[in-house]
């Protein structure tokens, strides 16, 4: 059976005393290698608390792999760029619009990422 992350223990510490409503839970996490580490969330109730934790791990995961992704466009768009210009010096218009086009996807896959991780 293929281990993973889970969490073992989850225990209600006290209301929240910010937000009326919400409790703090304390949860205890085993890792895949098996170490155990606790972490505090909050929620309207365990569950609530657990997603929300969840969801902010995923953020996190995306927000590093968001730090390197323009530096991989600059890199591709660079070479296309060069592309271009060897089409241009060529007189071959299918260099030119080709580096035209995959500009544009990389543009439009690199705006819909970002309007993605802005909801």
């Amino acid at each position: 059976m293929k281990t993973r992350r889970k969490a073992i223990n989850c225990k209600m510490l006290e209301p929240s005393k910010t937000s009326p409503g919400y409790f703090k839970y304390q949860i205890t996490i085993q890792e895949k290698d098996g170490t155990e580490h606790v972490v505090p969330a909050y929620g309207k109730d365990m569950q609530d608390a657990i997603e929300r934790l969840l969801w902010n791990e995923r953020v996190d995961k995306v927000t590093n792999k968001k730090a390197t992704m323009p530096l991989f466009a600059i890199g591709l768009l660079s070479i296309f760029a060069v592309s271009g210009m060897i089409g241009v010096m060529q007189n071959e218009p299918i260099w030119i619009a080709g580096g035209l086009g995959v500009y544009g996807i990389v543009l439009s896959v690199t705006s819909a990422f970002e309007n993605y991780l802005n909801k």
